[in-house]
């Protein structure tokens, strides 16, 4: 049952997606397309012979014409007039729909056989068809919020996110799950039908139905914060109804432990999967079932609206954008070990402690099914993560990043400015001090991680959460998943933790790798779109909103050279203001079908810019 439409049931005959929901797709589609393919220099064009600042491709067939790109300090597409087809012997046209521009595309560069460019054409069709759905759903889910938010006078979407008690941020995270703003396959679910997607999409608002099996004590393998932890009686208290009717369904329990399943993979993966263990009764599948919350990751679900249990992360063998999210043996052993180092560290540094929270991955549960020729643990497995309500006191509110950008259905603007006109922001000078408050939270507990123990948080619009006051101040943030982190092991280990961790492409020996982490998710996910929001609004601009994150940043770097010395500055220095940064690239990481190793390319370097005299 839905949480925000409640008399709205799957199947619905006002959600299937009509004309007006399908052209919107395509053009976010498109968008999202021209803006990936131009970024990582894979659509070579040229500016025009005719001198206007039209970018054209030329082949054997015709040419395409990008009609007024403009472009943002990220170096990044940020809007067009029109995609022009101009083939050699027939009329121009227009191009609308995304899957038609790229074998327009591929046609002009003689690359349409490539099996890996159809690869990327089935995942936008599946896509599209997803945001369409997505959108038809949104214009009724706003509609339904602004008329309550009249009855209930309320003017602002956090009080509406506050009025049935509970977690107040999942209602915010569900309603924000409009997708990501760079990947071309923002709402792509391969292995999912329609229906599927209604029922378990976090954008929907669906209560999930997890199902809890139970494994062999011979097979599980349990890793904790805590060493010593029992596994049972923490998830007996944690979830003791749900604990209960698994116990009451299982006459020889005791020789189990319980485990938590997606109903997806119960349905589509496990049962081939693992045939040999549910034959031999190695795993017991029960009835006991528990609703949860999908968070903006998918597979990541929160209980419901409740302030205290954990949440659960779990392994769905379907594609979610760009990757099949299991959930390896390395991540369920290392999150653990990863919290625990984290929560020493603030507890040694209340500056940083001061400014960032973590939702500890405080236990997890893989099997002990690998060996040679078999690589099954990443399909079943689980962690728990603290609630973040058990992080915040009574006066404050997290809102996850990506809820920022999504227009409020109240103010008709997004969330970012409608929370900076609650806490009072009216012109220049307050809206700067409010920019500098969050940036200096965020490199207070961020950017001190990362320079000082080598550990560098995927802290992008997902991942982090903002902590406001009552008067919707920043005050700090939160972070949520320790999976995207990238850890320079010889730094952390100078610093007093040389922690085995179990071998993993985000730990890392070259700092440069980690340093990516900050370019990609706290530079230009973070701060870089914060900015390109606000350029122009409250007297702003980007040039001087990047200057002032420049002297910011070498203010930390000043401070960090009191600590460990003018190389180490310099080092950092030159990698933040001296050279291109890398920005990840998408599609290009699907052209070699993987997602486990970022792949970069260059984008000019705003900080240059922004300290480089207006005159010069």
């Amino acid at each position: 049952m839905n949480a925000i439409l409640p008399d709205i049931a799957p199947g619905s005959e006002w959600l299937a997606p009509g004309p007006a929901d399908h052209a919107q797709a395509a053009r976010n589609g498109l968008f999202r397309l021209l803006r990936s393919l131009l970024r990582e220099q894979l659509l070579p064009m040229m500016f025009a012979a005719d001198g206007t600042a039209d970018l054209s491709l030329h082949g054997d067939s015709g040419s395409l014409r990008l009609v007024a790109p403009r472009f943002n300090s990220l170096d990044a597409l940020c809007d067009f007039d029109a995609l022009i087809r101009q083939p050699l012997d027939a009329a121009p046209e227009p191009l609308q729909d995304p899957l038609e521009a790229l074998q327009c595309i591929l046609a002009l560069r003689r690359d349409g056989a490539d099996p890996a460019w159809q690869r990327i054409a089935d995942e936008l069709a599946n896509g599209l068809h997803n945001e369409a759905l997505t959108l038809c759903w949104r214009r009724h889910q706003d509609q339904a919020i602004a008329q309550r938010c009249a009855r209930e006078g309320i003017d602002n979407l956090l009080d509406w996110a506050r009025l049935d008690g509970g977690n107040a941020g999942i209602r915010l995270e569900q309603w924000a799950a409009v997708g990501h703003p760079y990947h071309p396959g923002s709402k792509t679910k391969l292995g999912l039908s329609s229906d599927e997607v209604w029922r378990y999409a976090p954008e929907f608002a669906p209560a999930v139905p997890l199902v809890l099996i139970g494994v062999h004590r011979s097979l599980a393998r349990v890793g904790t914060m805590i060493k010593g932890l029992d596994y049972r009686r923490w998830f007996a208290l944690h979830y003791p109804d749900w604990f209960a009717r698994w116990q009451q369904q299982l006459p020889d329990q005791e020789h189990y432990l319980p485990l938590p399943v997606h109903p997806w993979q119960l349905e589509h993966d496990l049962p081939q999967r693992f045939a040999d263990e549910l034959n031999s009764g190695l795993i017991r599948v029960t009835e006991a079932r528990y609703h949860a919350a999908p968070t903006l990751s998918f597979r990541t679900l929160a209980p419901g609206t409740a302030e205290q249990p954990p949440y659960i992360k779990l392994p769905v063998a379907a594609q979610m954008t760009s990757s099949v999210r299991n959930l390896s043996t390395p991540s369920v052993v290392n999150a653990p070990r990863i919290s625990a180092v984290l929560q020493d560290i603030l507890n040694q540094r209340p500056d940083i402690a001061a400014a960032l929270r973590c939702q500890w991955d405080e236990l997890g549960l893989h099997l002990d099914v690998d060996h040679e020729d078999r690589d099954d643990a990443r399909y079943l497995a689980v962690l728990f993560r603290r609630n973040p309500c058990r992080l915040l006191a009574d006066h404050e509110q997290a809102v996850v990043l990506a809820a920022l950008f999504v227009t409020s259905p109240l103010s008709g603007e997004p969330l970012l400015l409608e929370l900076m006109r609650q806490a009072g922001v009216s012109d220049r000078e307050s809206a700067t001090a409010w920019f500098g408050r969050y940036c200096d939270r965020l490199f207070a507990g961020v950017l001190n991680l990362y320079l000082d123990y080598g550990i560098a948080l995927e802290a992008h619009q997902q991942n982090l959460m903002l902590v406001l006051d009552r008067q919707a101040q920043p005050v700090a943030f939160l972070n949520r998943d320790v999976g995207g982190i990238c850890i320079h092991c010889p730094t952390l280990a100078a610093r007093g933790w040389p922690v085995e961790f179990m071998p993993a492409a985000t730990l890392v020996e070259d700092r440069a790798q980690a340093r990516v982490n900050i370019f990609h998710a706290v530079l230009q996910s973070n701060i870089g779109e914060l900015i390109e929001l606000l350029d122009g609004r409250f007297g702003l601009d980007a040039r001087q909103l990047w200057y002032d994150v420049a002297r910011l940043l070498e203010r930390y770097l000043d401070d960090y050279s009191l600590r460990y010395g003018d190389a180490a500055r310099q080092q950092e220095h030159q990698a933040f203001f001296e050279q291109p940064w890398p920005a990840t690239a998408f599609i290009r990481m699907r052209l070699q079908d993987q997602s486990r190793h970022a792949v970069c390319n260059p984008i000019p370097n705003p900080f240059q810019r922004a300290l480089t005299p207006a005159d010069e």
